[in-house]
C-alpha cells in the first residue's frame, strides 16, 4: 500500500458553503471545461510591494485532477497509490492578510467541500483542513470541527505576513497563535507547514536574488522551523507533530548539526591558547546583551536541537533526491513520508508521475524501510490504522 502525504486539490464548489452577506464576496471560479483557469477574488491578499506572488490557479492547474474529482481518482488507480492526504491548492487566493471573517468562511467552505469529496471516496481520500490563523479563536474552533470530522491534519502557512509589506515572519514566532497549537496538541492533529504563494517573504527576496546572494539565504521553512525550536514552542506542547512539506532531506543533517553546536552558552578558554571552547567550535566574538534572562532561557530549548528534529518534525519525501539517504540515516527512516506533490510541475512535483517507480527502484533502502516511506509513518503520524 502507498500514502501520498502531499497532494492538492481545488473542488469546483470550493466556495458554495458561504452563507449570508459573505456569500456575495466570495471568490468565483473560472473553469474551462474542467480546467480551472483562474481565480478572481476582488477582496484577496493585499498587494505589497517587492511582492512576487504566483497567479491563480497555480502549479498544476493544467491537469484534470486539480480540480475534477473522477479524473485526480483515475489517475491514482494508475500510479498504484491507495490513499492520499489532501491539502488545498493555496496559489493566488490564500494568506492570513485576508479580513478574518471573510478569511475563516471562506477556509470553513473549502474544508466543507473537502469533507464532501472524502466521503465520495471513503478510505481513499483523508483531507487536511485549512486555518485562518488571523483570528485564532475561530482558528481553534475550525480545528476542532476539522478533527471531530474525520480530518487527518491542519495545514499552516511558514510565513505570517502583514498587509503593509513584502515581509513576514516565522508563524512560530506569534505567541498570539499558540493556543493553537495547544489545541492542536490536546487533539494529537498533525500540523503541515505549507509554502503558499501570496508574495510575502520573511527576507526581502527580491534584494537578495538581484545579484544571486539567495543562494545562501535561509528558507521561509527553515527559519519557522528553527523557531519552532528556538521560542521554546516544542518545550511547551512537546507532543506536537510537524509535517514540513516539499523542503527535501539535503539540509536536515547539516542544520540539526549546526544548532547543536549553538546550543548552550559560550564560555572563554583563552588558557588554551585559541580562544576556542572544546566541543563547541565557535571563535569567542563580542555578544549583545542577552534579550532574556538566564532564568527565561532555562525554560526553552531544553533539549539539543536534534532532538526535536528526530521527535517533532517529519518531511515529506522527494525519491529522486540522492540526500534522502543521509536524512535517513541521521533522523531516522520514520521522520519521513512519501509524498507526489500531484498536480504540481514545480520542483516538488516534478516527478510525481514517477515516484512510485523511483522508490521501488531505489537500492540503497531495504524493502523495510520503502514500507515505512510508502504507508507505516504514515498510519502511525495520522492515526489512519
Amino acid at each position: 500500500m502507498i500514502v501520498d502525504c502531499d497532494t492538492h486539490f481545488f473542488p469546483k464548489d470550493a466556495f458554495d458553503y458561504l452563507e449570508g452577506s459573505l456569500a456575495d464576496r466570495r471568490p468565483r471560479l473560472i473553469f474551462d471545461g474542467d480546467v480551472l483557469r483562474d481565480i478572481e477574488f476582488a477582496e484577496g491578499p493585499s498587494a505589497a510591494g517587492g511582492a512576487t506572488p504566483l497567479p491563480a490557479p497555480g502549479s498544476g492547474a493544467h491537469y484534470l485532477g486539480m480540480a475534477d474529482g473522477p479524473s485526480r481518482m483515475e489517475v491514482y488507480a494508475e500510479l498504484g497509490i491507495e490513499k492520499q492526504l489532501v491539502l488545498p491548492q493555496f496559489s493566488g487566493w490564500w494568506s492570513y492578510t485576508i479580513e478574518p471573517e471573510l478569511g475563516q468562511a471562506l477556509a470553513h467552505s473549502l474544508n466543507v467541500s473537502m469533507l464532501r469529496f472524502a466521503k465520495e471516496h471513503a478510505g481513499a481520500v483523508m483531507p487536511v483542513a485549512l486555518v485562518a490563523m488571523q483570528d485564532v479563536t475561530t482558528a481553534i474552533a475550525e480545528a476542532e470541527w476539522a478533527h471531530a470530522n474525520g480530518f487527518s491534519a491542519v495545514v499552516l502557512d511558514y510565513v505570517f505576513p502583514v498587509a503593509e509589506n513584502s515581509l513576514g515572519s516565522p508563524t512560530a514566532t506569534h505567541r498570539e497563535l499558540w493556543p493553537f497549537f495547544a489545541k492542536c496538541a490536546e487533539l494529537d492533529l498533525p500540523i503541515y507547514f505549507h509554502a503558499v504563494q501570496h508574495g510575502h517573504r520573511l527576507v526581502n527576496l527580491r534584494n537578495f536574488q538581484m545579484d544571486g546572494l539567495d543562494i545562501f539565504v535561509p528558507s521561509e521553512a527553515q527559519m519557522n522551523l528553527v523557531a519552532l525550536i528556538t521560542t521554546g514552542l516544542l518545550d511547551k506542547y512537546p507532543s506536537l507533530k510537524i509535517i514540513h512539506a516539499e523542503q527535501g532531506a539535503g539540509y536536515i543533517q547539516p542544520l540539526a548539526e549546526w544548532l547543536d553546536r549553538l546550543h548552550g552558552p559560550v564560555v572563554a578558554a583563552y588558557e588554551e591558547g585559541e580562544g576556542v571552547v572544546p566541543g563547541n567550535r565557535r571563535k569567542l566574538s563580542p555578544r549583545a546583551p542577552q534579550l532574556v534572562t538566564p532564568d527565561e532561557a532555562k525554560e526553552k530549548n531544553r533539549q539539543l536541537p536534534s532532538h526535536y528534529f528526530r521527535t517533532n518534525f517529519y518531511w515529506t519525501i522527494e525519491t529522486e533526491e540522492p540526500e534522502l539517504i543521509g536524512g535517513i540515516d541521521f533522523v531516522g527512516a520514520d521522520r519521513f513520508l512519501f509524498a507526489t506533490d500531484y498536480p504540481h510541475d514545480d520542483p516538488g512535483g516534478a516527478m510525481k508521475f514517477e515516484d512510485v517507480k523511483l522508490l521501488a527502484a531505489n537500492d540503497r533502502l531495504t524493502e523495510a524501510v520503502k514500507d515505512q516511506l510508502r504507508y507505516q509513518n504514515a498510519e502511525r503520524v495520522f492515526n489512519l490504522a
